[in-house]
């Protein structure tokens, strides 16, 4: 497809941290800088090497929130740009080096409230002799898919980027096509299809509107997380409208900066949101298979088998509740610390609106300004409900912990005593053995039968260390009749008794309370 266009310019607002965050994990310093010397040497095939952080100053934190980072001038609030072309590079756009026929790109390094950003244009050449301007030479525009600085979405401190194509048709098309907005937006359509590559997601068609009475195209959809792109195709009705996005361009490169890191805070939120949920699901699912787990065991094992098991769980878990409760404080804290970002952003990018309308207070901004009703609000709204949704799960995880305290307690109360009636019943099984066994030795004794002296059963025993040996009467029939009867009373008694004690321990257990349920987290199937 072709396109009849005078120019054609592209132009890039993108914007980094300065500062390691540790909620975000590995920091790279130099990732922003590194792009943009792609972007240099992709789109405009320099012959040089450019290599942007020369030219900055890094190292000196500035007092005022806005600095220009160009080291050749000293820092203020004014952005002083670095002009690069094929064959080289300068500082002043009336400087001989810069050629009108070939392409440029024009870089502001600045720093903002301690981030870094720049804002990039690439200029091309105007359209000469009428000829018209085809997919491939926009498609050249963007080899390897360079403007998008982050497609996988991997830098977490990457805040976002905003890409924004200024149109000037040519004069019967521009005043034939002025308010025809389905036909610009079908120009805008086939200019993304083809500056974007064809296995790249586009983002989807948001809104339109005017700017500076000129009509302006907006696509990305901020909940279509996976294909949201700010992207911005501006056709521009005449020169005012031009002059005036010059002249407010370090306004808009502010106003992009305050958008994204809005954006960009929502949707660590919403990332930590979701973490926590399934952190949720998680304690919901490992308290409901304990509770399963000793259901089973209850049926399959002993009690006392069971109760070493079920005890052993229960402490597991009561272990493993105050690391949650502990994480889930953590994520409150950077979602409240993302909330302030939101809050004072929000502010930030109403004043610079009002800003731009000091100059002109019948300027219509409303295309930017739709930005606060339709985005910031709802999102601290959201904000809110999901710190309420922490506090509420940290609240139910204190009484999950309350409640396994209890049912540990009861545990070991029923270990010990079961502990306690297996000892009573075995003393009770011993003292019935020894007293059966020294009553039958005394009916034996009482018989009294003299044993004769012959008797196999009583040799007198001589001991080296006791000069008369010690005649000693001992009957081994007799003796293990006495033994092993007692022994059997002794088993059944200490039997008996177990089973009484347990069962009158069963009954006042069950008079007094049933045992807890530990399905304490049946409400998050309702969310």
């Amino acid at each position: 497809m072709t396109f009849k266009f005078t120019t054609h310019n592209i132009y890039l607002f993108a914007y980094y941290m300065s500062e390691r965050v540790d909620s975000l994990g590995e920091y790279q310093h130099d990732w922003l800088w590194e792009k943009c010397d792609q972007i240099v040497s992709k789109a405009l095939k320099t012959e040089f090497q450019f290599h942007i952080k020369k030219h900055l100053d890094l190292k000196n934190k500035p007092e005022e929130p806005w600095a220009n980072l160009n080291k050749n001038f000293p820092k203020t609030d004014n952005y002083y740009p670095i002009y690069v072309q094929p064959h080289g590079f300068c500082f002043n756009k009336y400087d001989s080096k810069i050629d009108s026929n070939s392409k440029t790109s024009i870089i502001y390094p600045v720093q903002l409230y301690n981030n870094y950003g720049f804002g990039l244009k690439l200029i091309f050449p105007k359209n000469q002799n009428g000829k018209n301007i085809e997919s491939k030479d926009i498609a050249k525009a963007n080899p390897n898919n360079c403007l998008i600085l982050d497609p996988s979405r991997e830098n977490k401190y990457f805040l976002g980027q905003t890409l924004l194509i200024t149109i000037n048709l040519e004069g019967i098309y521009k005043l034939k096509n002025k308010y025809n907005q389905e036909k610009l937006k079908n120009i805008a359509d086939n200019y993304l299809e083809s500056l974007l590559p064809s296995d790249f997601r586009k983002p989807a068609f948001n809104r339109s509107g005017y700017l500076f009475g000129s009509p302006i195209y907006e696509y990305g959809i901020i909940r279509a997380s996976k294909t949201y792109n700010h992207i911005i195709v501006w056709f521009f009705s005449d020169e005012l409208a031009e002059e005036k996005f010059e002249h407010y361009y370090q306004q808009i490169l502010d106003l992009f900066f305050f958008r994204a890191k809005i954006i960009h805070a929502y949707r660590q939120i919403k990332k930590i949101e979701k973490q926590a949920k399934n952190k949720s699901k998680e304690i919901q699912a490992e308290i409901e298979s304990t509770q399963h787990f000793f259901q089973i065991n209850r049926r399959k094992k002993s009690q006392k088998e069971t109760n070493e098991v079920d005890l052993n769980k229960l402490q597991n878990l009561l272990m493993r509740m105050p690391h949650f409760s502990v994480e889930y404080a953590e994520n409150i804290r950077f979602i409240k610390e993302f909330q302030n970002i939101i809050v004072d952003d929000t502010r930030n990018y109403t004043d610079k609106i009002y800003e731009i309308k000091s100059n002109n207070l019948d300027e219509d901004l409303s295309f930017l300004e739709l930005f606060i009703e339709r985005t910031c609000r709802p999102f601290q709204e959201r904000v809110t409900a999901a710190v309420n949704f922490f506090q509420l799960d940290i609240n139910l995880i204190d009484n999950a912990i309350d409640s396994i305290r209890g049912q540990v307690a009861i545990e070991q109360t029923h270990r010990e005593r079961q502990l306690q009636n297996a000892i009573t019943s075995l003393g009770i099984g011993i003292a019935v053995a020894g007293n059966f066994a020294s009553s039958y030795e005394a009916g034996s004794i009482a018989e009294n039968k003299k044993p004769e002296k012959n008797d196999p059963q009583n040799i007198p025993i001589n001991l080296p260390f006791i000069e008369k040996p010690i005649n000693l009467t001992f009957h081994t029939p007799h003796f293990l009749f006495s033994f092993i009867t007692s022994m059997l009373i002794g088993f059944l008694v200490w039997q008996a008794a177990s089973w009484f004690f347990s069962w009158w321990y069963g009954e006042e257990q069950l008079i007094r309370k049933k045992r807890l349920s530990l399905n304490l987290f049946r409400f998050l199937q309702k969310k």
